[in-house]
């Protein structure tokens, strides 16, 4: 009987620790119908391990999971604004967090209203309703960096960047934010026909946290000119605090899986891809680093 036992006692552990080495990969995206859903779709078709994609309300969202590193979660997109916010309050954040791929996207800064709403320049945004996102979303962070440092005083409307459109059409704001890789697919589905315009904004200092971009006329269907906007970096990264064996192969697997297709994502996935680039002295934050692993 004592044998029975020590044999069903050692057939639990072994096939508990086979599901958990089996588990699969859960990669942090974003908003449905948003860029990283669509760039973390792209590596999941590629990859060599089971993987799911989880959306999320936002890179502030993902930061809180990844940091809490509740039901798994110890991989998202993250915008590097969103981090060194929360660097401010949180200075030790380098010692657990770290960029597993240096996939720096300039993701564009949508400003939208309407055509004839003599909102076309940043600075026109003065005394105007506007929506900046919720809490849990990095547009929500970006808007409210911009604002700091640009002076201009506006009032903050927080709605989802999915709902902020029919707010604008209804004539409940006057502009809304949505910061997001372009072309942005809920954008994209809109007619040739809309009314709506993008808003210029000028770099006045933002330099030191954002690039300076176009949204080149065409991108979308309905923007009939080209758009001087701001771009915030975004990032893979990756919770390394307690980082169990099994997870680090799973990094390490993700890691090379994505290096290994960067030319084919190029060519047939998200648009985006072709924006991407591999290295940056813009960005000051550690990295995760392939390392053999030791049994």
């Amino acid at each position: 009987m004592k044998n029975f036992k020590l044999f069903f006692l050692l057939s639990v552990l072994i096939l508990g620790s086979s599901i958990t080495s089996q588990a699969q990969l859960k990669l942090l995206s974003g908003l449905e119908n948003g860029t990283y859903e669509a760039l973390s779709k792209d590596m999941m078709k590629v990859s060599s391990q089971e993987m799911v994609v989880l959306n999320s309300n936002g890179s502030v969202d993902n930061f809180n999971q990844l940091v809490d590193n509740n039901n798994d979660i110890f991989v998202a997109f993250i915008q590097y604004d969103v981090l060194l916010h929360n660097e401010e309050n949180s200075p030790e954040l380098r010692k657990n967090l770290r960029v597993l791929f240096p996939l720096f996207l300039d993701e564009e800064v949508h400003i939208i209203t309407t055509k004839g709403s003599k909102i076309i320049n940043i600075e026109d945004l003065k005394g105007k309703k506007v929506a900046v996102g919720t809490p849990e979303q990095g547009t929500f962070v970006t808007a409210a960096t911009i604002k700091r440092m640009s002076q201009i005083e506006w009032e903050d409307v927080e709605i989802s960047s999915n709902d902020a459109l029919a707010a604008l059409n209804a004539g409940e704001i006057d502009a809304y934010f949505y910061v997001g890789g372009a072309p942005v697919k809920s954008l994209s589905e809109i007619s040739k026909d809309s009314k709506l315009q993008l808003v210029n904004i000028s770099t006045n200092g933002l330099e030191e946290v954002y690039t300076t971009k176009v949204i080149k006329k065409g991108t979308y269907a309905w923007l009939k000119k080209d758009v001087h906007t701001l771009a915030v970096p975004t990032l893979i990264a990756c919770n390394i605090h307690e980082m169990t064996l099994d997870t680090r192969r799973k990094l390490n697997t993700l890691l090379t899986d994505t290096k290994s297709n960067i030319g084919a994502f190029e060519k047939s996935g998200h648009k985006k891809w072709q924006d991407v680039y591999t290295k940056s002295l813009y960005i000051n934050w550690p990295y995760y680093y392939l390392k053999p692993i030791v049994e």
